[in-house]
């Protein structure tokens, strides 16, 4: 129904001039604002909520006044078995009070300035050779043995029997004086670097204790292979902080580095203090913190550079898949298994590929030239629609609204952008913004929204697009030559996922060209952009040294 109003003219104001009053004569189209208040307000509240128990659940890190302790506590995650105060011996209930990730003792709240006074921590770096195990009280793992009596312990209920944490030997109460009191690091003693080995210059901030090193000395023991862990505790479902706390428990803390914190080359500084054929590495994140640590590695010119393991904790982990370590990081990660997986894993190397990214001259009405950048790829280049799915989901991740960090929402939110991709179809007709060259020869391309330079058999979360295409040629990824296809649209993605087509032959090469005309969007290994004008060369550098997981 159309809406009709009537000017009515009114008395004169006290100015004189008269005044009109406008009167409806019909139904309003337009609803009262009323009643989107409650809608609001119920959302407003959610959201609050939401991140009133994600503040609360979140781990937090207790200030710890004296250092010489360094306790470096975190919140009891809440689980089915009972956990008990290392002072006080009282039951922790509903999972209240913390715990030290480094030695694994517990403490209530009340008792944390007992705890830091009164319980000593590992010891991360000291002056004598001499080294005596470290017992903790209570909190045994289940299933826990007795190194002498062969028996389980921790059976009765309370703080009972005792674990050391640098071997993780387990021991009764009463057995306890017939253990040899030395202690020999356990089974992962090639893996630790021992106190007495570790030269710090001095210690930085008391809140995050970080060493600085000034030199690490060989302890002389045979096969001696230390293992540093470099993580990124924000990656995939934001578990990257359990995981480092984990390790901190089977290694020396000082080995255990959070890149949110500090670069990779903090981690690599191992390698100039040590030797780098006495050193492997352990990267916890997603492709992209791989590449990182792989690309600081090569700046840094170490020779030979240390092999790499992986950790997945991002949402695609293709180089994982390809190299064995797996498709995702479990719920709970066996700290044991894994190490002694990266002990008997196979040292091969893996195609490392400049990208020199030469913008063209006068971009703008300015005048303005870009400068030239050089990035290095290990897993795959792509410009296209899948490009375009990732850069929005890492702007939807940066934004300050995104509060589900979960893998499976991630996996959610790429399958929402790559379902607007079919509609929007904002890389159509990729074709007609770029030219593409392999090996100095000039490829006509059909209707196509993306190509794909391929180093690995594994894209787009493990889908091995040149095993599709049932080639004569089959891929390597360390024999110098790039695979390279095309995909026709965002539905396209989808049925390659299933397996359901085929990608578009381009060819292979060992050197490829892309001359970009107009803006598209770009990404290596999972990290995407926007790319203006430009002329982009892939070649090959070297070799990155890995770690092949065969089990």
């Amino acid at each position: 129904m159309a809406i009709f109003s009537k000017l009515i003219k009114d008395k004169p104001n006290a100015g004189g001039y008269p005044t009109y009053i406008m009167i409806s004569l019909g139904p309003s189209i337009f609803p009262s604002y009323g009643v989107f208040i409650p809608i609001v307000s119920t959302i407003l509240l959610c959201v609050a909520s939401y991140y009133v128990f994600k503040w609360l659940s979140t781990d937090s890190v207790i200030p710890i006044r004296d250092v010489t302790k360094k306790h470096n506590w975190k919140t009891i995650q809440i689980s089915s078995k009972p956990w008990y105060c290392s002072v006080c011996e009282a039951l922790l209930l509903n999972g209240i009070g913390v715990y030290c990730d480094c030695c694994g003792i517990f403490s209530d709240p009340d008792c944390v300035k007992t705890a830091n006074k009164e319980l000593k921590c590992k010891v991360v770096t000291s002056k004598s050779e001499e080294h005596f195990h470290h017992w903790i009280k209570g909190n045994l793992s289940l299933g826990a043995m007795c190194v002498v009596c062969k028996e389980e312990c921790s059976v009765e209920p309370g703080l009972v029997d005792y674990q050391c944490c640098w071997c993780h030997r387990t021991v009764h109460t009463e057995c306890l004086e017939k253990i040899n009191k030395e202690c020999d690091f356990g089974p992962f003693r090639n893996m630790i670097v021992p106190p007495w080995c570790v030269q710090v210059a001095r210690l930085k901030s008391s809140i995050h204790r970080h060493l600085l090193l000034r030199g690490v000395k060989n302890p002389g023991w045979k096969d001696w292979c230390p293992l540093i862990v470099a993580g990124n505790r924000k990656s995939g479902n934001n578990d990257g902080a359990t995981v480092l706390s984990e390790f901190r428990r089977y290694l020396n803390p000082a080995q255990v580095l959070d890149l949110a914190d500090r670069p990779p080359a903090a981690a690599l500084q191992w390698c100039v203090l040590t030797s780098p054929k006495r050193l492997k590495l352990l990267g916890a994140g997603g492709d992209g913190t791989v590449a990182w640590i792989l690309t600081t590695a090569f700046r840094m010119d170490l020779d030979p550079e240390p092999p790499i393991a992986i950790l997945p904790l991002g949402t695609g982990n293709d180089l994982s898949r390809v190299l064995g370590w797996g498709r995702e990081n479990p719920s709970e990660v066996n700290v044991p298994d894994l190490l002694k997986k990266i002990d008997r894993a196979e040292v091969i190397d893996i195609d490392r590929w400049r990208i020199d990214v030469t913008p063209y001259r006068n971009l703008s009405n300015l005048g303005i030239r870009i400068p030239s950048k050089t990035l290095y790829m290990y897993n795959y280049f792509s410009i296209g629609v899948d490009a375009q799915v990732a850069l929005d989901f890492h702007k939807t991740r940066d934004s300050k609204f995104y509060i589900f960090g979960s893998r499976i929402f991630n996996k959610l939110l790429y399958l929402c952008f790559g379902t607007q991709q079919v509609v929007t179809a904002d890389c159509k007709n990729i074709e007609k913004r770029l030219d593409l060259y392999l090996d100095g020869k000039y490829i006509d391309l059909p209707e196509l929204e993306s190509i794909v330079i391929l180093n690995i058999p594994s894209w787009g979360a493990g889908v091995d697009l040149w095993g599709l295409c049932e080639s004569e040629n089959p891929q390597s990824y360390n024999d110098g030559i790039l695979e390279v296809v095309g995909i026709y649209s965002s539905f396209h993605i989808a049925q390659l996922q299933v397996g359901l087509s085929t990608p578009h032959v381009l060819g292979q090469a060992r050197t490829v060209e892309v001359n970009i005309k107009k803006t598209c969007p770009a990404q290596i290994d999972g990290e995407p952009w926007e790319q203006h004008p430009a002329h982009l060369k892939v070649a090959l550098v070297n070799k990155a040294s890995v770690l092949l997981n065969q089990e």
